[in-house]
């Protein structure tokens, strides 16, 4: 759409200077999955959940539905970040449709902005032991003319663990925001 294709010139031209991950908040939607930090898989067969585990992006998870059950309707849906995923399996892949998201992330690192009416199905495989096959299309018919598909491998590191990775400590903008008195939110108080 016109309004979206501006909105990624004008993030592309400033080289990404507002994306939302740079001020610690999530990547959410299919952003999550490129980014170059750990993540585990849990499944939990007897509570019927997948729970993804992420190191960067604030350390956060996100929970999928495998219990049949549907996305919330209406004003029972509240947009998050990560959005509602629910999920089946399709043989030996993974699928999960999500909805719900909010309008606080981007797509992509170069600032691919999508409305609340996002809705990404996603694919999980594993051609091989050492790679996870991930596919996702995008559906958003508030920014976009039609759906489109994005996949890539993620190398499995079988050494590899979650280790403390704190974003805020590292925001520098953070510590440019004042009070109404103008003293520092966070660190020394003048």
């Amino acid at each position: 759409m016109p309004w979206s294709a501006a909105l990624y010139n004008y993030n592309l031209k400033n080289e990404a200077k507002y994306d939302p991950e740079g001020y610690c908040l999530p990547p959410g939607g299919p952003r999550l999955m490129a980014t170059p930090y750990p993540m585990e898989i849990i499944q939990l067969p007897e509570q019927k959940r997948i729970l993804l585990i992420f190191e960067g992006a604030t350390h956060i998870w996100r929970e999928i539905y495998m219990d049949g059950r549907p996305h919330p309707h209406s004003d029972a849906l509240n947009p998050t970040y990560l959005g509602h995923s629910i999920g089946h399996w399709d043989g030996d892949v993974l699928v999960v449709d999500v909805v719900g998201f909010n309008e606080g992330t981007w797509l992509d690192p170069v600032g691919h902005p999508h409305t609340d009416m996002l809705h990404v199905v996603e694919k999980y495989s594993r051609p091989n032991k050492n790679r996870l096959h991930y596919e996702a299309t995008i559906d958003d018919p508030g920014a976009y003319r039609g759906p489109w598909t994005v996949s890539w491998d993620i190398a499995w590191n079988p050494n590899g663990e979650l280790s403390e990775y704190i974003c805020q400590e590292n925001n520098k903008y953070l510590s440019s925001l004042t009070d109404d008195f103008g003293d520092p939110i966070f660190g020394k108080k003048q």
